[in-house]
């Protein structure tokens, strides 16, 4: 019987030290990985190339991180709900965070309780739509309204569908009025609203801290190189937003005034709106939203309900006075048109006397 001879080449305490030294050469690589990276996070922090990026922001056309910068106070936080909403106690925004008043969640007794729902046309005065409303509601019929301007910059009827699903329902408004559209056909940045995750962004909060990934960044056309192929809200969505906004009042007794969203587009297309993405071309900015007031106007009468048909009524004005310099957002002059016409309207339905003053 042949004597077995040992391979040393399967020998166990070699094997064992092939592997340590395999490990050994892993683990020298990256520390050495670590090292040289660390050591270019550090010259490039140095030689101040890149820029903190700690202001919260998230993956929408809306910059949040870049308004926050260019307010006295950082305004915008992150909302796991809403995904983002003002600060309370900052630039005149209450407790619960909206612009405006002090308002108690539970309404008093005898009070006809109006909720402004919008975009920044609806948010910001001074002198805000929802001001002039309140301001003139006080000092004719005092004690018998009250105005909350639940408006918030930068949003879309997804996110005042949710506003009103977590939020406005508890308040208990008598009527709900809804003036979006804008940021709704706004090309998306990353992801469209409805699949947007708050909570997914703050990796690339902590990512963009990084230099070394700022660098890379902007040598490849930056952070905000996503494609912008389709709306944060597609024209469908919009309408469902809306239609849902109107069942869940509806089941609530809570009437609903839509707004069309006014515009002197016709006056120019702003650049910014394509040199930053909001829009694919200033030829196609006017038809678009054009299409998302129709829905608007579909919508209000297939549910019945009211429409302040703003768009039409300023379309035959002088919208030289009507509107800022962007074309989007209402003058002062606007803005009090809007508010008579919510006034013509409380009064049509009854709910003011009709020999106010106007």
């Amino acid at each position: 019987m042949p004597s077995s001879v040992s391979d040393p080449s399967t020998s166990p305490s070699q094997g064992s030290r092939q592997r340590v030294t395999l490990s050994r050469k892993i683990l020298f690589s990256g520390l050495t990985i670590i090292l040289l990276f660390g050591s270019v996070e550090i010259l490039l922090r140095l030689a101040g190339i890149g820029a903190s990026q700690n202001v919260e922001e998230m993956e929408f056309t809306f910059p949040i991180d870049e308004y926050n910068k260019h307010t006295q106070q950082p305004l915008l936080v992150r909302d796991e709900t809403l995904f983002w909403r003002p600060r309370s106690g900052v630039m005149d925004h209450n407790s619960h965070g909206f612009y405006g008043p002090e308002f108690e969640i539970e309404k008093k007794p005898g009070v006809f309780r109006i909720v402004c729902l919008g975009d920044s046309c609806t948010h910001f005065g001074p002198a805000s739509y929802p001001d002039m409303l309140r301001v003139y509601l006080d000092e004719n019929v005092p004690g018998q309204f009250e105005v909350i301007n639940a408006g918030v910059i930068g949003y879309t009827s997804f996110q005042g569908k949710r506003l009103l699903e977590t939020e406005v329902l508890k308040w208990a408004p008598d009527l709900v009025t809804v003036y979006y559209g804008w940021n709704d056909h706004w090309l998306a940045r990353g992801k469209q609203d409805k699949d947007q995750d708050a909570t997914s962004s703050a990796l690339m909060t902590t990512l963009r801290e990084v230099r070394l990934i700022q660098l890379i960044a902007m040598a490849t056309g930056g952070f905000e190189a996503h494609r912008r192929t389709s709306m944060r809200v597609e024209p469908e969505d919009y309408r469902d937003n809306l239609r849902h906004i109107n069942e869940l009042c509806q089941t609530r007794n809570i009437d609903v005034w839509f707004f069309t969203a006014p515009h002197a587009l016709d006056h120019g297309v702003p650049p910014y709106l394509v040199s930053t993405g909001e829009v694919k071309d200033a030829e196609s900015t006017l038809p678009l939203h054009q299409k998302y007031n129709q829905i608007v106007r579909d919508v209000s009468e297939q549910s019945g309900a009211r429409l302040i048909d703003l768009a039409k009524q300023m379309d035959e004005m002088n919208k030289a006075e009507l509107f800022l310099d962007d074309h989007i957002h209402l003058s002062p002059t606007g803005r009090l048109h809007a508010t008579a016409e919510v006034i013509k309207a409380l009064v049509s339905v009854g709910a003011l006397p009709n020999d106010l003053e106007q």
